[in-house]
């Protein structure tokens, strides 16, 4: 498929309405319990419209699992300054990331394709992806602030898991898993803040005035 036909497929609004249509069917009802004819009701399309966009309820869901992934492939890079204190810095890139984990489209295509996991895991690798994708910004800033001599790190990947980990495990598992209410924008600021101070404070390096 050419590179235009394939954006004509992203942006047509009868997939788009499809796609939604399944994320809402798959969550309420899950992948087993959710079939093409019912999705094609409910974006209201025929049949026929839902498999020449998707052969499958596989392809279908692996659109959904595109749409996850194309919000951390969306996200602002924050450069890394000298001059600017690591907090102030680290701040801005969690509450990015924690504004993302939050948001309503993120959270409910996470529900979506982490529910799929019990059955079949092999869909997980795409959820993986997606937040290592999310981590990708920290981990260019933490080699920086190392290359300074700011932060000692020795696993730029494990502790960027670990910050953002501290924030996930705040904000994003308890909805996600528990069903608690989301998270407001005091409970994220909160979040981030304590994440950065922790971080800093077993990071930083012997080294560092800043």
């Amino acid at each position: 498929m050419s590179t235009d036909n394939a954006a004509k497929k992203r942006i047509s609004p009868k997939r788009e309405a499809v796609i939604k249509a399944a994320t809402d069917e798959f969550l309420a009802s899950g992948f087993d319990g959710t079939s093409m004819d019912r999705i094609a009701d409910v974006a209201v399309v025929s049949k026929r419209t839902v498999y020449n966009h998707f052969p499958s309820k596989d392809d279908l869901f692996q659109a959904i699992v595109d749409e996850l992934l194309k919000h951390t492939e969306s996200l602002p890079f924050h450069e890394y300054s000298a001059e600017e204190s690591m907090e102030d810095q680290l701040r801005r890139i969690g509450n990015t990331f924690a504004d993302t984990i939050t948001g309503r489209d993120f959270m409910k295509l996470s529900r979506v394709v982490i529910s799929r996991f019990i059955q079949a895991p092999e869909w997980a690798s795409a959820t993986l992806t997606a937040h290592a994708k999310l981590r990708t910004n920290l981990m260019s800033w933490m080699k920086s602030c190392k290359r300074d001599r700011r932060l000692d790190i020795a696993n730029m990947d494990m502790a960027a898991s670990q910050f953002c980990g501290l924030i996930k495990e705040i904000i994003f598992w308890p909805e996600l898993m528990a069903g608690q209410r989301p998270a407001s924008p005091k409970d994220r600021e909160a979040a981030v803040k304590s994440a950065v101070e922790m971080f800093i404070a077993h990071y930083r390096s012997s080294q560092s005035d800043s």
